[in-house]
């Protein structure tokens, strides 16, 4: 990947997980993320470059690389806050249905993979 096209893969997303102005060590994440995803769809679809139209695979699996990067690091399954009649909770998802949510993006681009003998 280019750093042109890594760059505007970036700002993708940036703006997919609502970030503004992350810190450097954020951005060095994203980027690892976004390599990372481009790893997996050149080894899934069996070629040596992604095309246009699948570079937005490539942020939405990146998204969710970083979500479960994020919540494996800070050990999160589930968290609630209550102040007075307010209350909010949250479900993060497990090592499992992240393995899914992969494989739903995957399994999206199976009619472009190249399988050779």
């Amino acid at each position: 990947m280019t750093d042109e096209v890594m760059e505007t893969l970036l700002e993708q997303l940036e703006r997919k997980l609502g970030m503004v102005a992350p810190e450097d060590d954020e951005v060095a994440l994203l980027e690892d993320e976004l390599s990372d995803a481009e790893a997996e769809l050149l080894l899934y679809l069996g070629v040596d470059e992604l095309d246009g139209g699948m570079l937005h695979k490539a942020v939405e699996l990146a998204a969710l690389f970083y979500r479960r990067d994020i919540s494996e690091a800070e050990g999160r399954r589930s968290s609630a806050y209550t102040e007075g009649q307010v209350s909010q909770s949250d479900t993060y998802l497990g090592p499992e249905e992240y393995q899914e949510a992969v494989a739903d993006i995957l399994d999206s681009l199976a009619r472009y993979r190249r399988v050779g003998c």
